[in-house]
């Protein structure tokens, strides 16, 4: 994001820039040509077409979504523009790196296993808490596949399989939304889906990773968008309004562009939903340690409340609502029943 050239609106100035970036960082320091590293570094997309007559023809073409064109254009633009003075000098930096440091994730096995997957999450594992956590339309099942998707392969979700990939324009729309409008219990399920495939696979890796480059070199950079720990995490979520909000008017309200404020909140989610619906989200999140608590530590419903300084009957009914058999009365409530009071009294 600190690396793109950006128009006025603050949206980038070449479609697929982080692509072309990283073609033009493997470039940095040795005589590769461009074709060669579009080759090792971008994500194709392969169609296999079978046509069933007399014989059986098939016919698989490969494209590239990147050009030799694409990345001089860029790296032309990059070179003349003023605000982009340390941005080849940053890729430099960023070569660097990862030849002395490397990196924790192997793309290159990630797309062999997942490029050509075309379902990562059961539609009705998403839709489920949509009823809990959302008073608005709720967003499409199949953008919680791109979403899961992106971190897996490190690749835009249009390179995804043809049954999942989003189409041109508004659907693409749409998904770049549902980014930034994610809640976080949203944020949590999909993590812990696209963490739960990785190990089905035996891949032990980091679900993503962001090389840390020296801090002072950073400073120094004239990069044509500001350092985005320029805004805390506690700023954005208090200028986030309730409900519906507009990004640009977000974006006005924090003095940056529409991309800062879309990466921010895609890497910080906000809770903006109406506070019924933050309540219950709340609650769905606790659920997983209040069940720990309860069937494997056997704590009282009572010392269960107090440790989230709720009261014994929120605990109580949510645990019912989950569907947990409750132990008696007597060893979740920490007092007597009424009839063994009464016949204490009487003894």
């Amino acid at each position: 994001m600190r690396l793109t050239p950006r128009h006025p609106s603050g949206w980038p100035l070449a479609l697929r820039t982080d692509e072309l970036l990283a073609v033009a960082c493997l470039l940095a320091g040795n005589t590769t040509s461009i074709q060669a590293a579009i080759r090792l570094t971008v994500t194709t997309v392969t169609t296999v077409t079978t046509v069933t007559t007399v014989t059986t023809v098939t016919t698989v073409t490969t494209v590239t979504t990147v050009t030799s064109h694409n990345v001089s254009t860029l790296l032309a633009e990059v070179t003349r523009r003023s605000d982009c003075a340390d941005v080849l000098h940053a890729l430099i930096l960023l070569a660097d790196h990862l030849d002395h440091h490397g990196a924790p994730i192997d793309y290159a096995r990630r797309r062999a296993l997942f490029t050509n997957r075309a379902h990562f999450i059961d539609p009705r594992c998403w839709s489920d808490p949509q009823h809990r956590l959302r008073s608005n339309h709720r967003p499409d099942a199949a953008h919680a596949q791109h979403w899961i998707f992106h971190p897996l392969t490190g690749s835009p979700p249009h390179l995804a399989h043809p049954d999942l990939a989003p189409g041109a324009g508004a659907q693409r729309q749409q998904y770049q939304r549902f980014r930034w409008r994610i809640l976080p219990a949203e944020a949590d399920l999909l993590t812990h889906t696209a963490r739960a495939i990785l190990d089905e696979h035996g891949v032990d890796e980091p679900l993503q990773w962001t090389p840390r480059l020296p801090e002072g070199a950073q400073r120094e950079l004239g990069l044509p968008v500001p350092d985005p720990s320029s805004i805390t995490v506690g700023h954005l979520h208090q200028a986030v309004p309730g409900g519906d909000f507009s990004i640009a008017r977000l974006a006005r309200a924090l003095n940056t562009t529409t991309s800062h404020v879309i990466f921010l909140l895609a890497q910080h989610p906000v809770d903006w939903s109406p506070p019924r619906f933050r309540r219950t989200q709340h609650t769905a999140t606790r659920l997983d340690q209040r069940r720990t608590w309860y069937e494997q530590d056997h704590l009282p419903l009572q010392d269960i409340a107090d440790r989230e300084g709720t009261s014994l009957a929120t605990v109580l009914l949510a645990l019912l609502k989950d569907g947990v058999p409750l132990r008696p009365a007597k060893s979740y409530l920490g007092r007597p029943r009424r009839k063994d009071r009464a016949n204490q009294r009487q003894s």
